[in-house]
């Protein structure tokens, strides 16, 4: 569907007009800003494609103002989300594996080779800064599942970090692309499944990284 035809057929429904903006984005799927003048709606390609219901509970969300995004439709961004794949777009010039204590790339080798027979296609690199003092939500790694792309902290680069740990921080992100996360009936986004669950209980060192992790919590701001 061309994007002029697009916007029209939503014009019709929420009986106003609108400004909108297609994009490719890769992390913000829809935005929606209710201004006195216009309303602004930005969203990904993706929307293009939407059949009738989905087109519906879209409209009817821009038509209310701050109204909360419908189930319906977060599923359906879940789902689509699955398949995009902006891997080939990566630079892999920017990716760093080797720290000075850990090398990402070998550890993620071995475990895909271990857990997941190899089969696993992802990159990984190291991603902010090596000291944290900040104590707020500590993120140990990320999933990027457009890009295929897990990131680990570069604040575990460090011998402070024992080797099991990093390896299942690692192992966990990887799990992110393996067990989909998807939302429910009620709009729940459910990331950490039971699959997801019972997977992570199959790493080696489950219950040591988690002792460690519970144990030196409140150590990671001081080093």
């Amino acid at each position: 569907m061309s994007i002029l035809i697009f916007q029209q057929e939503i014009e019709e429904t929420v009986k106003k007009k609108i400004k909108l903006r297609i994009n490719d984005n890769r992390s913000t799927m829809l935005s929606v800003k209710w201004e006195p003048d216009c309303t602004r709606v930005s969203m990904h390609r993706m929307f293009l494609e939407a059949p009738k219901n989905i087109m519906d509970a879209l409209a009817c969300h821009i038509q209310t103002e701050n109204s909360n995004l419908c189930p319906s439709v977060k599923a359906y961004i879940e789902e689509k989300l699955t398949a995009f794949d902006y891997s080939s777009k990566l630079n892999e010039n920017r990716l760093h594996t080797q720290g000075q204590v850990y090398d990402l790339q070998a550890l993620y080798n071995e475990i895909n080779t271990k857990y997941f027979a190899g089969e696993v296609r992802l990159k990984i690199t190291w991603y902010g800064k090596v000291h944290r003092r900040k104590k707020a939500q500590v993120t140990f790694g990320l999933y990027q599942e457009a890009t295929k792309l897990v990131k680990i902290h570069r604040m575990m680069d460090s011998t402070f970090f024992p080797e099991y740990f990093v390896e299942f921080v690692i192992y966990h992100e990887m799990l992110h692309h393996v067990c989909r996360s998807y939302y429910d009936e009620k709009g729940n986004h459910r990331v950490h499944t039971d699959e997801f669950k019972k997977k992570e209980q199959e790493f080696e060192h489950f219950e040591l990284a988690n002792l460690w992790m519970n144990k030196n919590y409140n150590n990671f701001f001081m080093m």
